[in-house]
């Protein structure tokens, strides 16, 4: 059994530089895993078993180590798809290979110590929190110093660990801060390796948020257009705000989808690069940032607009029911998804004021079922195709791929039907267009886009969102800028 790697180059490190009989002592969060189990573990427990994860917290007024044990006692997660540091796994077998002793020492509980140590293979033995001694800091130094008298080198990763690296016959560093680093130093600890992940900056950030999705929030200026508002400046800038307001609830509940999907996108062969789920940015910070992200957008909305405010929550309440359950009910987890985009244009109505054409919404709402459905069916043909019996974190089994595509392709021809009823009895008679004939190329055109999106999900090419696909696909940015112009035209 194997734990996934980070994908990085081979270790360029050679034998350490100190005496092989010294034996060598691994920490687990940050050093060896580029993650911290226990927050896993919370967070597993908070999206999949909520109950347990309020009957854990009394444990804390016993400490630590207390509560590490009851949360494992609830469950873990996948430990073998956590991602790891992969440098330092080359490092640890090239001295195995030397002979060197190599010991696992952290402050996890014990169970998540000897499951790791049973993962990894090479460790001679493995120690963790018992239950009552939290195996940190000064801890894990005088253990250490009591089962190595002869002394130790010491792999670790945070401040936290200085007096074990003071006490340690040799030091490998992962990605220690700089004052860390020095103290290290000045401690008179030799650095044997010092391993550090490339910096990624405010990028790793914008794929974190997911800003490239921030294209679905444009449905949020539909009122605007389709109710012929924008001649308005003020109706223009308070849409615009929307849109941002709107675009950072999203992101705050992207934040805590990945949380939630953790496993089952460390599973998944383009998803697992995404940041949580990669260790690229620590799954704490998530859990700090998500819920500020999305109460200053639920603030800033009841600013702007008290509707827009209401379809905030409930987009809000929705996602969290999404993440929390609903994505694991088959059918129901795109239907789910269809709503929520239909509130983006539902969203952008409240901030005109007048209530939007009820033609409108159900357009929206069958169109983005059926496009929801079609990267849901691309996922399932590819497990009927790769022989699995399930698909990690879904509803679905492999064999139902029949009922998404007869369900995806229903509901997008229903989409295309309710627009030419929209057409013949709301916009025609409306007076708004001057040239209504330039209006019926429009379902035409959406028809040849939603043929398109599902020959690629039947051909499992259809890799991302559907909406997200077509900003990159050359075929469908040509059928949207021929809309455009045949509303321009029909004006």
């Amino acid at each position: 059994m194997t734990v996934s790697s980070e994908a990085s180059a081979p270790a360029t490190h050679g034998p350490l530089a100190i005496d092989i009989a010294i034996p060598l002592a691994i920490d687990l969060d940050g050093t060896l895993i580029l993650t911290d189990s226990l927050v896993e573990s919370c967070v597993r427990h908070c999206f999949l078993h909520p109950l347990a994860a309020l009957r854990s917290l009394p444990a804390l007024a016993q400490g630590w180590a207390a509560f590490k044990r009851r949360v494992v006692e609830y469950g873990l997660p996948d430990l073998t798809a956590i991602p790891q540091r992969r440098e330092l796994i080359d490092i640890l077998r090239a001295e195995r290979a030397r002979g060197r002793k190599l010991h696992l020492v952290t402050a996890a509980d014990q169970k998540v110590a000897d499951m790791f140590a049973e993962i990894f293979g090479f460790f001679d033995t493995a120690r963790g929190s018992d239950g009552r001694v939290n195996l940190k800091g000064t801890a894990k130094r005088e253990f250490l110093l009591g089962r190595f008298a002869e002394g130790f080198v010491y792999a670790g990763d945070n401040a936290v660990d200085l007096p074990v690296f003071a006490a340690a016959r040799g030091a490998i560093l992962c990605d220690v801060d700089a004052a860390t680093a020095a103290a290290v130093g000045r401690a008179g600890t030799p650095i044997l390796a010092d391993l550090r992940r490339p910096a990624r900056g405010f990028a790793v950030w914008l794929q974190a948020i997911r800003a490239v999705q921030y294209s679905k929030n444009v449905l949020i200026f539909v009122p605007l257009i389709v109710g012929h508002a924008f001649g308005n400046i003020g109706n223009i800038v308070a849409v615009s705000a929307g849109f941002l307001i709107f675009c950072a609830m999203a992101s705050g509940t992207y934040i805590v989808n990945d949380l939630a999907d953790l496993d089952a996108d460390r599973r998944n062969r383009v998803k697992r690069n995404r940041p949580f789920a990669s260790g690229a940015i620590p799954v704490a910070c998530g859990l700090a940032i998500a819920p500020l992200m999305i109460l200053a957008s639920l603030v800033a909305a009841y600013l702007l607009s008290p509707g827009f405010a209401l379809a905030l929550v409930a987009y809000l309440a929705l996602t969290l029911a999404y993440s929390f359950r609903l994505k694991r009910v088959a059918l129901l987890d795109v239907f789910v998804i269809g709503v929520l985009f239909t509130l983006r244009i539902v969203a952008g109505a409240a901030i005109l004021g007048p209530e939007q054409s009820p033609w409108l919404l159900a357009f929206a709402l069958s169109f983005f079922i059926s496009l929801a459905t079609a990267k849901r069916h691309c996922e399932i043909m590819r497990a009927d195709h790769a022989q699995l019996d399930e698909i990690a974190g879904r509803g679905y089994l492999p064999a139902d791929w029949p009922l998404t595509l007869t369900f995806g392709i229903g509901t997008g021809l229903v989409s295309v039907l309710i627009m030419l009823l929209y057409l013949a009895n709301d916009a025609t008679p409306s007076g708004f267009y001057n040239h209504t004939a330039w209006l019926y190329a429009i379902p035409a055109l959406v028809s040849l886009w939603l043929m398109r999106i599902w020959l690629l999900s039947n051909r499992m090419i259809l890799d991302e969102d559907p909406v997200v696909f077509a900003l990159k696909d050359p075929t469908s940015l040509a059928l949207g800028v021929t809309t455009v112009v045949c509303f321009i035209l029909a004006l």
